[in-house]
């Protein structure tokens, strides 16, 4: 395998302890020409200067305040391009690597040129022999929907079907240097959620593959930031399919009754949670606020709404 240089981005916002944990696998992948960034979101929990304290030689990059999940990865890709990096590896702070990681993923990226994207085996973390999702997952641009894909699949499967479209999660996305001068970097309007799949579907559409890594794994604390059900993770979960939707869809996309079936499966981890009400609420907020327009980040009253911390 040759060499190539990249820039392994961290993203932070509140997480220190999981941000400690995956700097410690990181600082036990075999020796490559990487180098490790890690980007603050203007945390308030003194992740930035725990990282210092126990990392000197981590790059610390620090955002002032909480760009999101584009927001923050965009200046990690920024810094990472500036220096010269062939790839940029986007890695969530709540996983943990392999020692062999980084390795799988650049020998699956040197096999054609033309792959921009890369993903790897991602198991749970309390459960490392259950896999999460093989890479990604499929999104359909019709529905809105979206399921994980959790056993390997043949690379014709990695290919567009129809309506739906396989797409590498933001969990753990290698992207080459090529790929990112010629699409872009995620798209900020989205803010939480969905910026891997729109990013994969341009890649598509400008004639890039993605691939899986399948020796690369790797255990993820499943939304370890957002937690699954509460009122945020909801808004934020309809409000970027809806732009999905509009954006990659048919026209006149999003449509009443793939939209009420998307409403109401959304809504179903709320119920099971105990929140029915507030996830209602959450609901019928994202979409007023994507009908407005609005790409920030979630209302306040939200968060209060939630048992999130």
């Amino acid at each position: 395998m040759s060499a190539a240089r990249i820039v392994i981005v961290v993203l932070n916002w509140n997480g220190r302890l999981d941000s400690l944990a995956c700097l410690r696998s990181l600082s036990r992948l075999n020796p490559s020409d990487h180098e490790l960034l890690f980007v603050d979101n203007g945390s308030s929990d003194g992740s930035e200067a725990a990282v210092r304290a126990a990392f000197p030689m981590v790059q610390v990059l620090q955002t002032g305040s909480n760009l999101g999940f584009a927001g923050g990865n965009n200046t990690g890709i920024r810094w990472a391009l500036e220096r010269g990096a062939d790839h940029v590896l986007l890695l969530n702070n709540d996983t943990e690597v392999e020692p062999d990681f980084l390795d799988q993923m650049l020998e699956c990226a040197n096999e054609d040129p033309k792959i921009g994207i890369v993903g790897a085996a991602i198991a749970y973390f309390d459960r490392p022999e259950r896999l999460w999702a093989f890479g990604g997952g499929r999104f359909d641009v019709a529905t809105g929907w979206v399921r994980h894909v959790q056993r390997p699949l043949e690379d014709a499967a990695l290919r567009t079907r129809g309506t739906l479209h396989f797409y590498i999660t933001g969990c753990a996305m290698l992207l080459s240097r090529e790929l990112l001068e010629t699409v872009g970097g995620l798209d900020t309007g989205y803010f939480h959620f969905c910026e891997d799949v729109d990013l994969c579907l341009r890649a598509e559409a400008a004639g890039f593959r993605c691939a899986v890594a399948p020796a690369a794994r790797l255990v993820h604390k499943v939304s370890a930031t957002t937690k699954v059900g509460s009122p945020t993770f909801l808004y934020y979960n309809l409000r970027s399919r809806l732009r999905l939707i509009s954006r990659f869809g048919a026209p006149n996309s999003p449509r009443t009754w793939p939209l009420f079936i998307l409403w109401l499966r959304l809504w179903r981890p709320a119920v099971e949670a105990g929140m029915p009400v507030a996830g209602f609420k959450a609901l019928r907020r994202a979409a007023r606020d994507f009908r407005a327009g609005y790409e920030g980040p979630a209302p306040r009253e939200l968060s209060s709404s939630s048992n999130e911390s």
